[in-house]
């Protein structure tokens, strides 16, 4: 239906689809919902007054149509849009026909219209069916508008909008997007859902650490991870292999290798299952390894630079190892042994001040104490008289009478009397030497 004598509407318009540009659908699944904006403007310096305005949109299935099914919904900022029913006591051109009827909300501006200015207004139609067949198809606009409230037009004003179909490429229209996981950042041993949108017609493939996996016609894929993975998503559209990527962060990762060759610095706990150090180690922060059953071991255990290392813990040795020293021990408390303790290696020392026994009971000694030349053994501060000593003899039955022993050369009767010094002195060279029995 054309309306040649009907004047042209006092507002402007334009039309744009989404998606842009707009394309014949296929008729499958992956046709996307098309929506049209249509922007309406006031061009002019007077103020129009706006009360209706019906978009007709060619139905069918002809190069010419724009749509193939009476559907689709509309909506605009302070204005009613709804698609008629047939039958509606509206001006309608005749023919197969989609129809939106805008009018501005409220009752009384129903009647009496709203004013257009220069801020416009964009109209939508969406959820459209867009025809198969490329082609060009008119929009037909019948608006009722005046610059006057106290004149309104007896018809409404009249003008079509061209819109052209394009075949649909042979990438799909609705493009493979949106690829992502359902959560950025997780915990090792966490599963991982990734989720994109495209067309059911591709088959998609996700690769991560090494290895691909074919995921068909779906649109996701979970899998566990350990440490931070970058997944790549790929398919093919004609002859070309398309790629998209995201990355998913795991905050406390396992790894099974790392090579560093610069510094590294912790500034909090890190769970490591192994680690090998081919360089120095420095932790300039405590080092703990105390989970049981666990071993940590050293071959040599030093102090810092030029100092000595200090253990403030009681030290356990385990029962079958030893420990060896080689340079001198000093110990500033009590040393208590509930083994043996050996020090025989000939030629060193193993210097005492005092050897006693357990408390309360006697010392024991095992084996012959041999006295060094130039040494003495006391008791109590008296010294003890040795094999081969030479002693002297003296009487202390009485103090007045005390008189050392000698020996006389007087003989009588095969006896030598034993005569004492009268004086309490001794002469020299005079003595008696004890000697063992045994």
């Amino acid at each position: 239906m054309s309306e040649p004598d009907a004047p042209l509407p006092l507002l402007d318009y334009a039309i744009i689809s989404e998606p842009f540009p707009l394309y014949a659908t296929t008729g499958t699944v992956d046709d996307p919902a098309t929506a049209l904006h249509i922007v309406v403007s006031n061009g002019g310096s007077d103020t129009v007054y706006c009360r209706e305005i019906v978009f007709s949109l060619p139905e069918g299935d002809l190069a010419q149509s724009l749509v193939e099914a009476d559907a689709g919904d509309g909506q605009a900022p302070g204005w009613d849009v709804k698609r008629l029913q047939p039958g509606t006591q509206t001006a309608l051109p005749s023919g197969d026909y989609a129809r939106f009827q805008a009018t501005p909300k409220g009752d009384d501006k129903k009647k009496t219209g709203v004013p257009v200015d220069a801020s416009g207004l964009v109209i939508t139609l969406e959820n459209l069916k867009i025809s198969s067949l490329p082609g060009t198809a008119r929009i037909e606009i019948r608006e009722v508008a005046t610059t006057d409230t106290n004149k309104w037009p007896e018809n409404p004003r009249f003008k079509k909008l061209e819109i052209t179909k394009f075949p649909a490429p042979k990438i799909p229209a609705m493009a493979v997007s949106d690829f992502t996981a359902k959560s950025l950042e997780v915990e090792a041993g966490t599963s991982v859902t990734l989720t994109w949108n495209g067309p059911s017609t591709l088959d998609y493939t996700v690769s991560h650490g090494g290895s691909s996996h074919q995921v068909g016609k779906n649109h996701e894929y979970s899998t566990k991870i350990d440490r931070d993975t970058t997944f790549q998503l790929s398919y093919v559209t004609g002859e070309t292999t398309r790629y998209q990527t995201t990355t998913v962060t795991v905050t406390n990762p396992k790894l099974t290798g790392l090579e560093v060759d610069g510094d590294v610095t912790v500034t909090g706990a890190t769970g490591v299952q192994g680690l090998t150090v081919g360089g120095d180690l420095t932790a300039n922060g405590n080092v703990t390894a105390v989970t049981n059953d666990k071993i940590f071991r050293i071959r040599e255990l030093r102090g810092p630079y030029g100092e000595s290392l200090n253990v403030n813990s009681t030290v356990s040795v385990l029962k079958d190892n030893s420990v060896n020293i080689a340079g001198d021990t000093t110990v500033n408390g009590d040393l208590t042994a509930n083994g043996n303790v050996t020090a025989v290696v000939s030629g060193k020392i193993f210097r005492i001040r005092d050897l006693r026994g357990p408390y309360g009971e006697n010392l024991g000694i095992d084996s012959t104490v041999e006295v060094k030349s130039g040494n003495d053994l006391t008791v109590g501060g008296n010294k003890v008289i040795r094999n081969s000593d030479t002693i002297g003899l003296r009487n202390n039955h009485y103090s007045s009478y005390g008189r050392w022993l000698y020996a006389s050369s007087l003989v009588t009767d095969n006896r030598r009397e034993t005569p004492v010094w009268d004086k309490d002195e001794r002469v020299g060279g005079s003595g008696w030497e004890v000697v063992r029995d045994s």
